[in-house]
């Protein structure tokens, strides 16, 4: 059954999902996989010259293609990016003119291990009452890089009464949060030489978080000039 569910995302939440993107990026510790990209003989002269002029070193811009590093973030760090991703209150109810659910997209929960991303939607309805259905995304792991690439079941776990009807909109709606927090990282993390912000470039999944590595865009994507 086709599913007709579409929601602007908000000026508010955008603002909300860069702010904690933001937030994220500063506790990860990426200044660090910056400076480590740095040659060793020049880190001297760069230490001093943050002292004076720190948007010098830390807003440089990349050239088309370049590679930035890894952000590494905690399962407890990506599951409030995904809950910020999501873009709507508490609680939204899905309808297709027939049947009701309704899904607590803030309360999305995260679950990483080894190459596996595993998100969790609460949600309810007349038949099943409230129940949580596992959405799981198979993706890079530690020693096994995947880019970008995802796999996912076309219907989640969960019951029957739910699954067949809005499994494709769940496993949607799972994987929109998890491109819209990834890019909103990728974006506040740095700049190319056109001003735009970086995009990410492969994400890893482990059993304490996932790292997503992030980067300029290539010629051929840069923004028009």
């Amino acid at each position: 059954m086709a599913v007709a569910h579409a929601s602007a995302t908000t000026l508010t939440s955008r603002l909300a999902l860069s702010d904690a993107a933001r937030k994220v990026v500063a506790r990860s510790g990426w200044q660090k996989t910056q400076d480590a990209l740095l040659a060793r003989q020049c880190r001297e002269l760069v230490a001093r010259l943050r002292e004076t002029c720190p948007d010098v070193v830390s807003g440089r811009p990349l050239k088309p293609g370049e590679v930035a590093g890894e952000i590494t973030l905690g399962q407890e760090e990506f599951q409030a990016m995904l809950a910020t991703a999501a873009g709507a209150g508490p609680t939204t109810v899905w309808n297709d003119g027939t049947n009701e659910l309704q899904v607590e997209l803030r309360r999305m929960a995260v679950k990483t291990t080894d190459g596996i991303v595993q998100v969790l939607i609460p949600v309810s309805c007349n038949e099943t009452g409230a129940v949580t259905i596992e959405v799981t995304f198979a993706t890079g792991g530690p020693g096994s890089t995947a880019g970008l690439i995802f796999a996912a079941d076309a219907i989640p776990v969960g019951p029957p009464e739910v699954v067949e009807i809005w499994g494709e909109a769940l496993v949607a709606q799972a994987w929109t949060a998890v491109l819209r927090a990834i890019s909103a990282l990728a974006d506040v993390a740095g700049t190319d030489v056109d001003g735009s912000g970086l995009v990410p470039a492969a994400m890893s999944a482990g059993a304490g978080g996932v790292r997503l590595l992030v980067m300029a865009r290539h010629e051929m994507e840069r923004a028009a000039r």
